[in-house]
This record gives C-alpha cells, sequence and structure tokens, in this order.
C-alpha cells in the first residue's frame, strides 16, 4: 500500500487596503513643513494645500489643470522663469474669477474663510473691484477669451498642438496685461 498525501491549495484572501493612519492629529513637522491632519487628510500649515504621501515624500496635491501644465514644466520646458510667469498669471485670472463671483476655486477651499473674522466678507467688499480687472484681464487675450476660461476657469485640459500653442500665447498676453517680470 502506498501513501499518498493530498495537498488542497486554499487561495490568499487578499487584504483589505486600509488609510494610511498618522501617528498624531496634531501638528506635524516633517523637515521644513508643518503639517496637520484634517479627516484623514494632510494639510500644509502656511497655505493650507493637500499633501499626498508617496513612496519616500510628500507631494502637493495636484487639483487644476493649470497646476498639471506647471508642474510638469509645459507651459514652458526650457526656461523654468517663464514657465513660473505664466503660471502665475494664469492663477491671477483665477483668483480674480473666484474673488468676482464666476466660478469656485479647485485649488484652495474658500470655506476655510468662514471661521476667519470678517474672511467672507472681505471677499464682498473687493467684489466689483475684482470683477472690473478680471473683465479687463480677458479682454487683454484677445481671441483666446474662450480658451483661457476653458483652462483656468472651467478647468478643462486645452489639448495639444495648436491649441496649446495659442493657450501659451494668451497666458503671455496676460503675463504683459499684470506687468509681470
Amino acid at each position: 500500500m502506498m501513501n499518498v498525501k493530498v495537498f488542497v491549495a486554499s487561495k490568499k484572501n487578499k487584504k483589505n487596503k486600509k488609510e494610511k493612519q498618522y501617528v498624531s492629529t496634531e501638528i506635524k513637522d516633517l523637515g521644513t513643513q508643518q503639517l496637520v491632519q484634517i479627516d484623514g487628510k494632510l494639510y500644509r500649515l502656511p497655505d493650507f494645500k493637500q499633501m499626498v504621501m508617496g513612496l519616500k515624500h510628500l507631494y502637493c496635491k495636484i487639483n487644476s489643470v493649470l497646476e498639471n501644465y506647471y508642474f510638469r514644466g509645459q507651459l514652458d520646458p526650457t526656461n523654468h522663469k517663464t514657465n513660473a510667469l505664466r503660471y502665475v498669471a494664469g492663477m491671477k485670472v483665477e483668483y480674480l474669477a473666484v474673488y468676482s463671483g464666476k466660478t469656485r476655486s479647485p485649488t484652495f477651499n474658500w470655506d476655510r474663510l468662514q471661521g476667519i473674522p470678517l474672511g467672507n466678507e472681505l471677499f464682498n467688499v473687493q467684489k466689483y473691484d475684482a470683477e472690473f480687472d478680471f473683465k479687463e484681464a480677458m479682454k487683454s487675450t484677445k481671441s483666446y477669451q474662450s480658451l483661457v476660461w476653458d483652462t483656468i476657469i472651467d478647468n478643462k485640459p486645452c489639448g495639444r498642438g495648436k491649441k496649446f500653442e495659442n493657450f501659451k500665447e494668451s497666458l503671455d498676453m496676460l503675463i504683459e496685461h499684470f506687468d509681470l517680470k
């Protein structure tokens, strides 16, 4: 009689992925950045930008198309200063649109200002000036107004090729309008 051993293969159950739990819910200091954990998300203290924990480093969460173009260096791959100036011009148009009540900001949670005394009222006082500045900035982009609106305000990618070149040209027009150097 032969001894036969029978092995039964069993499936390994997949482990449920758990959210990363951080050690403290208080202020943390990782290097030079102070971080606060609110509802399981990490925020950088000076500007309340949401941070994402990568494999080795903390990264800023990219919330808008313009930020994506800037961080990838697509606004000007050859010159870092021009890349930054185009980004600043686009962000200024976005902030003017938010101040004037045209749209909500994809990059900053303006509801956080409700806890600050005169936080939201400050924007109501400045709304008229922001509306005028926004209209003047959009007029300065001439025939590219719809492209600027779709990319910066509506947060839709502008595509590649000629449209992207037109978008960069419109950002250059905004740099001239805002007199950024």
